[in-house]
Parts: C-alpha cells; structure tokens; sequence
C-alpha cells in the first residue's frame, strides 16, 4: 500500500465533521464567519509577513491563536525524522520532562501528524477515536484542536485543547485554526528554503575563500570562477594519485599549476622534477630522462639516473610535452602503463613510483592527425584541465596589478596605477597573458619616477592596441604610423607563437638581426621572457 493510500486510509477511520485537509483551499463557511474573525485572521497573516525568523514566526501565531480561541491549554511542537516531539512555545501547561507524562492529549498529536490533517475533536468521551487514552481522563480534556505544520513530512504540530469547564471547540474554530496554519506553514517553508541557501552560499563562499588562500600559497593570483574551479579540479586528481595534462597558453601559469599538483600529491617531501622538454639537447634527450650507463654511448663516462629516477617516489613535470621526440614516446608510454624504464644501455628494466604531470600550448590532437604525436600516448597522458587565458578573467587583473606592484616596488619605489590605466589593462587581450602582464608592471613601477603611472607612461603597444580596439567609425582613424606598428607586433606575436616561443627560430623566421628583434620585444614588454 503505497503513503497516499495508507493516509486515505486514516482519514476514512475519521467523521468528516472533524477533520480538513491544510492544503486544500479556503472553504466558503470561512468568509461568512464573523468580521471579527475575518479581521484576526487578516492581522495574523500581517504578524507573520514582518518576521524573518522561524522561531518568532512560531512564537508570533502562537500568541495570536491563544488570544484569539481562548484555549485553556496550548502548544506548538516540532516533529522530527523519529516522530519524536519538542515543545517551542506553550500556554498553561508544562512540558518539562518525559513525552508520555506530558498533559496533553498525545493521540490527537500522532493523528494528526500520521494523516497530516488537521483535527478537531468536539467532544473526545464520545470519540471513539480516542477511546482508552488515559490522557483524556487523566486530565479531564474535553475538546481538541490540532493542526500540522509544514510540508510532508509533518514538521510540527500546533495543539490545543478545552477542559470540562468550557465550551466545546466547532467546526469554525478548525477553520480558522487551519487558516492562520496555512499562513505559517507557507512562511516557514520559505524562511526555510531561504536559510538552506543561504547556507548553500556561505558554504560556497567560503570554500572559495579557501580556494583563493591556497591559490596564493602556490602564488597563484586570483578569483576568477575559471582559474578557481581549474584549480580545484588539479587538486582533487592530485590528492587521488591521478595524471593531469594541463593545456593552456604560454603565459597562463602551468609550472605554478604543476607546482600546485605536486603540493596536493601528499608526496611534498619528495622530489619535484620539472623538465622543459624543448630545452633538452635532441641528441641527448633520451639519456637525460631515463639515464644511460657506463660507455653506452662516446661521452657517457660514468653511470647516470635520468629525470624519471630522480623523481622516484615523487612528481615529475614534463613541460611542453607536445615537443616531445616521436621515437622517445613509445618509451614514455611503456613507463606510463608499466612504471619501467630502460636506461640507454641497460637490457634491465627500472620500476619507479613517479607521478606525471605534464603542459602544453600545443593542439596535441592535430599533432595526432599529423602522425607526430601517438594517440595511445595522448590517452595516457591523464586528464586534461585547460587553464583560462588572462583575457578570459577580466576580474583577475586588477588583483595581479596589485600584486605584481608590491612585489616589484619595495620601499620607496611603490606605485599605483590610475583608473584609466586599469581600464586600458582590461581591454588589451594580453596575448603573452600574466606573464606579459607582470612585465608590463615591473617595467612600469620601475622606469616610472612617480607615484601614480598614467596611460602615457606605458608601452607603446599598449597605448596603440587601446586605440586600434575602438570599434571601426567610433573615433579618429589611427595614424599610419600606429598601424605599421600595430601589424609588426601581431607579426612577431604569430611568429613566436609558430616558432613554439623558439626565438632563435624566430629570428630567422623573421629575417630581422637579433638586436631589432629583442629591441621590438622590449618594446612590447616581453624583453625578459627566459629562452626557451
């Protein structure tokens, strides 16, 4: 039997004249009871409106229901997940002590709350409803009123009762006791509703704010949802012992992000190895990340561990593991499904605990498609987290400002940047992202002798960019001058990015001399970007 027919079941057992559902709508008999009724019940549901608080919601119909049907006995009850009762608010009787021995008639409450009906008993001696309760006698209860509170499950019960020395309760005051229920019912519901949010929030906010303190610890800047829920994602893998790709562009913080990884592993007195893979020399790549022995090869004059061996038991970081030689991945990949590696020259193979975590801003898909990248390998590389260019988290610059700021100016040398000079940060796409961002202010806070850096005192390409942004036909054309210069720098840019941030390669790419080509990088900001 299903609880809609169990509880059908009970009302059924009941005289229709002494019970009514609090959910169903109003019956025509309330409007045509007295004015003074209707004015009551009118002032309870305004009482109600002005709290915010279920505790004086309660209190508050509490009191106006005592006042209004003149009870000689009264209470209002929680109910909890057990059926058990806890009394918050009572008029003329004492619920101090064990349930049973409460004065109060504890069938009307388990009717009411198992049918989830509202209650009326006229006349509880000739009830055969409540027939051999020793409460009734007990206590010499005549009539009952009580009402449930709250969505199914009940949560609460509001209860009162009548002595042989008064008149009995009617069918009217059910009516206006279901009535003035239904206002608190609703109320609580949504009070309730309002504080699970609420707490729903507060718990998100402050795991955000823990989010944000941990980011920092790895010096790791910033609020935005992206960089936070990245972030979090390479904990959780971290903490379970599981790979992790980090894909993103140059300039976006991978090695802090692997550095988070390893910090999350519980590996954190182990070692932390990270190895950027384009700058291994080609020819000794394969010894330098699983070792070599003795005369396997011209140089190799003493038995050496490789990256892999160093880091046994710890993290390994593989940086720009897209660069990564064809003919070593089959290597890597046996490593990835076994844990062995083969030193050059060793027939025997090495079994290590290493954890992988590797980066790069290339689309190791295409390289798939390409044939110079294995697919099986791409697999086993872990999950992949994308972490969010600088463009993409506007909110996050004013805060790396600030940081890149104290950081850079010490003592004396503080600056601070105008208005319109953060407004020109937010609109320019940062290409090179923070970390181009970060040498924009260094530059800044220490070429600039005073205290406040103004638009003019930026880059050139800064300046440039903010005016060429501006939507076509909103403004004075730019001088050809700033176009040339314009165009130049997005060439360079796109050449970088070609090269893989090779800038030897660049160099030559570009036809230019190294003297103009890192004077123009100066120019845009990038002059201390290491060699990769």
């Amino acid at each position: 039997m299903t609880k809609l027919e169990t509880r059908r079941g009970m009302v059924d057992e009941l005289s229709d004249e002494t019970i009514l559902d609090p959910t169903a709508p109003l019956s025509a008999d309330v409007a045509r009871s007295s004015a003074e009724r209707m004015v009551a019940l009118y002032g309870i549901g305004k009482l109600l409106l002005e709290q915010r608080d279920a505790i004086r919601v309660i209190h508050t119909i509490h009191r106006a229901l005592v006042a209004q049907l003149a009870p000689d006995h009264a209470c209002v009850l929680t109910v909890d997940s057990n059926g058990a009762h806890r009394p918050v608010a009572a008029h003329q009787v004492s619920l101090d002590g064990p349930e049973r021995l409460w004065p109060i008639s504890r069938t009307a409450l388990r009717r009411a709350r198992e049918t989830g009906m509202a209650l009326l008993a006229t006349d509880v001696l000739q009830d055969p409803q409540f027939d051999g309760s020793g409460s009734v006698q007990r206590f010499n209860i005549r009539s009952v009123l009580c009402v449930p509170l709250g969505r199914e499950p009940v949560r609460g019960l509001i209860y009162l009762d009548r002595r042989r020395e008064m008149p009995p309760f009617d069918r009217a005051d059910l009516q206006f006791l279901t009535a003035a229920a239904g206002y608190a019912s609703t109320l609580l519901d949504r009070i309730e509703d309002h504080e699970r949010e609420s707490a729903s929030l507060k718990n998100q906010a402050e795991a955000l704010a823990l989010l944000q303190e941990e980011l920092l610890r790895h010096r790791l800047v910033g609020k935005a949802p992206t960089l936070l829920k990245a972030y979090d994602e390479v904990r959780r893998l971290a903490s379970a012992g599981a790979r992790v790709l980090l894909r993103g562009e140059t300039g976006t913080g991978k090695e802090l992000f692997a550095r988070a990884y390893a910090a999350n592993t519980g590996r954190q007195s182990k070692p932390y190895i990270p190895v950027p893979i384009p700058a291994l020399a080609p020819n000794l790549i394969e010894s330098e990340l699983f070792g070599h022995l003795k005369g396997a090869f011209t140089e190799a004059s003493r038995d050496k561990k490789g990256y892999f061996e160093v880091a046994n038991g710890g993290v390994l970081f593989l940086d720009e593991i897209g660069d990564i030689d064809p003919a070593l991945q089959v290597k890597l990949l046996r490593f990835l499904d076994s844990g062995e590696i083969y030193p050059v020259g060793d027939t025997r193979p090495k079994f290590l605990d290493v954890l992988v975590v590797s980066a790069t801003n290339r689309p190791l898909e295409r390289l798939v498609e390409q044939g110079r990248f294995r697919s099986d390998l791409l697999a086993r590389l872990g999950h992949t987290i994308t972490i969010p260019p600088l463009r993409e988290r506007p909110e996050d610059i004013p805060l790396l400002v600030e940081h890149f700021a104290r950081k850079f100016g010490r003592g004396s040398n503080r600056r601070h940047f105008a208005p319109e000079t953060m407004e020109l940060f937010g609109r320019y796409p940062w290409e090179f992202n923070v970390r181009q961002l970060q040498q924009v202010v260094e530059r800044s806070t220490c070429l600039v002798d005073h205290d406040v850096i103004v638009p003019a005192d930026l880059p050139d390409f800064l300046r440039t960019r903010g005016t060429l942004s501006s939507p076509r036909g909103s403004g004075t054309p730019a001088s050809l001058k700033r176009v040339v210069e314009d165009a130049e720098r997005r060439h360079i840019l796109e050449t970088l990015e070609f090269a893989k941030g090779n800038r030897r390669k660049a160099i030559e790419l570009l036809g230019v001399s190294p003297e103009t080509f890192y004077k123009r990088l100066q120019d845009m900001g990038l002059h201390k970007k290491s060699e990769r």
